[in-house]
């Protein structure tokens, strides 16, 4: 593993930037033809409609929206793609990068260049009667009362606002309303500061110090923010490391906070920074080769886990601190004896059940030190010994599931290697796609059989309630008609907890498929932990040579 060095201090910025203000619709013109941009360096939106209702608000009741920092300098030809808006940016050599300010420049850009009135996440109108912001009307509201609601998109081009006055034809209160609004917002001025003649690594350097002031970012966007590469190279960044090893790897979005950890444990730091540590800078060539070490760890630590310890989707991993401890034992040991990757199967399943994963600084350091930079299986005995060889109390299938939970995540694994088939053709369900819920914005894909009035018992909250399948209307209807005991068995369903869903004895059920899901849970958890098995490293290593006899 190589060891690092961190780039020199800061430069010193040579002139003091120009404090102007922006009217919002110079800057929505400045955004539309190109010149004011995000630049590569800047976090992804983190803000929400609600967020953007808010600051409209702040812009029409004249309160202050705080200041933006703007960078002006050469910028290629670019398309920006912000929620529903698409602008084509030609190259300018006075563009001007948003160095703070992003979720502000793009909530409003969201809100008040798209073309069409609900074409984006974003959309308000404005109520003319109550003087709010709220989101798009239903048709029948809008139908009901066209010229009560007017839409923000059409706020900042004087032809489209009269336009609409004119075809809706409200009342003289609304329009006078609706035009006030017009000139509260178009003519509000935000206060900017534009720097010029300063270099990127000066501008990065502002932005974390900006950012580490008041609501933090977390500290791998930090560490993007201050060391993402500009030369094209890939990974970039942190997250379009977590893009590509998802595209690639079908294993799921890691989160980009334990590629971080990984990344500071591979450059030869703690796992997690002090609460007052400086954030970490680099130079380029060192953050690319870190962003490179990092990534290419990660892809042998999936490998392994997909492979060897038959957890086949990052969302499954009852913890995730032990994807940092694998990254350092590959990056001592790329290529570990068969037995070695055995052991360490049992280790991540043995700490998974007994909770020694949890994953807490003090926990994982310990774990890292346990790692032998030389000695592979000396390594991988030191690791088993952390975790133990006892077996603890299994989580049971009478128990309350809550997928955010280890206990669970453990459960559902167990349900997965019933290779789950679709109710209704009976072919095996590509768990892949499901177990992305959070990109889809969706619910976990381990659905309640019983809602309502079925659910009825304490077990209705258990495993025993929960089956591996897509979210479909009517999923128990669907059940009660399956005759295919092939497809029942994959859900851990026998023909007599069938029959008593059949005839509505809904606690039956319940209590029925617990038992047969309970030896099923442990025979699973007993093959992967092997918790009798003797955890002796590989013969090859028990041999002594005739050599080390004679010494």
């Amino acid at each position: 593993m190589t060891t690092f060095e961190t780039a020199r201090s800061p430069d010193m910025l040579e002139h003091r930037p120009e404090a102007r203000a922006f009217k919002i619709e110079d800057l929505m013109l400045e955004i539309r033809r190109g010149r004011l941009r995000i630049p590569s360096f800047q976090r992804r939106l983190a803000w929400d409609r609600e967020d953007a209702r808010k600051l409209v608000d702040s812009l029409y009741l004249g309160y202050p929206v705080g200041t933006l920092l703007l960078w002006e300098t050469t910028a290629p030809a670019d398309q920006i793609r912000w929620g529903g808006l698409r602008l084509q940016a030609e190259a300018r050599p006075d563009a001007l990068l948003v160095v703070d300010g992003q979720q502000r420049l793009v909530s409003l850009a969201r809100i008040l260049l798209t073309t069409d009135d609900d074409a984006d996440d974003f959309a308000l109108y404005f109520d003319l009667d109550r003087k709010t912001f709220v989101l798009p009307p239903s048709p029948g509201n809008l139908e009901d009362d066209p010229a009560r609601w007017f839409p923000l998109n059409r706020l900042l081009d004087s032809e489209q606002l009269f336009e609409w006055l004119y075809k809706r034809e409200p009342s003289r209160e609304r329009r006078e309303r609706a035009l006030q609004l017009g000139k509260r917002l178009r003519e509000y001025d935000i206060p900017a500061y534009i720097v010029r003649n300063g270099s990127e690594s000066i501008l990065r350097e502002i932005f974390g110090r900006l950012n580490s002031m008041g609501k933090q970012l977390k500290a791998a966007e930090v560490f993007d923010a201050l060391n993402g590469l500009r030369t094209g190279k890939n990974p970039s960044s942190l997250a379009d490391m977590v893009l590509a090893l998802a595209q690639s790897l079908d294993f799921g979005h890691i989160e980009e906070d334990i590629l971080y950890r990984l990344l500071r444990v591979l450059h030869g730091l703690d796992v997690v920074s002090g609460g007052n540590a400086d954030p970490l800078r680099l130079s380029q060539h060192l953050a690319g080769e870190l962003y490179r070490q990092t990534e290419q760890i990660a892809r042998q630590v999936v490998y392994f886990i997909r492979r060897d310890a038959g957890i086949p989707h990052y969302n499954l991993l009852p913890y995730k601190q032990p994807l940092v401890t694998l990254g350092k034992f590959f990056s001592h040991h790329p290529q570990p004896k068969p037995r070695s990757r055995e052991l360490l199967a049992r280790w991540l399943w043995r700490g998974a059940l007994n909770g020694d994963h949890l994953g807490n600084a003090v926990s994982t350091r310990a774990a890292l030190n346990r790692i032998d930079p030389i000695d592979e299986e000396r390594s991988v005995q030191c690791m088993l010994e952390m975790v133990g060889h006892e077996q603890p109390l299994l989580p049971a299938s009478t128990e309350p599931f809550n997928f955010r939970f280890a206990a669970s995540k453990l459960q559902a694994l167990a349900l997965l290697e019933l290779q789950p088939r679709d109710l209704e053709t009976g072919e095996l369900i590509d768990m892949g796609v499901l177990l992305d819920y959070r990109q889809a914005g969706q619910e976990p894909p381990f659905v309640p059989l019983l809602k309502g009035s079925h659910a009825e018992g304490a077990l209705a909250l258990s495993v025993a309630n929960r089956m591996a399948h897509p979210v479909r209307p009517g999923l128990r209807k669907t059940l009660l008609q399956v005759t295919d005991d092939a497809t029942l068995a994959s859900h851990g369903i026998s023909p007599e907890a069938l029959s008593a869903l059949q005839g509505g004895d809904n606690v039956r059920f319940l209590s029925l498929r617990a038992a047969t899901l309970q030896p099923h849970f442990e025979q699973v958890f007993a093959r992967h932990a092997r918790w009798d098995a003797s955890d002796r490293p590989s013969l090859s290593s028990l041999v002594v040579s005739d050599d080390e006899e004679d010494t």
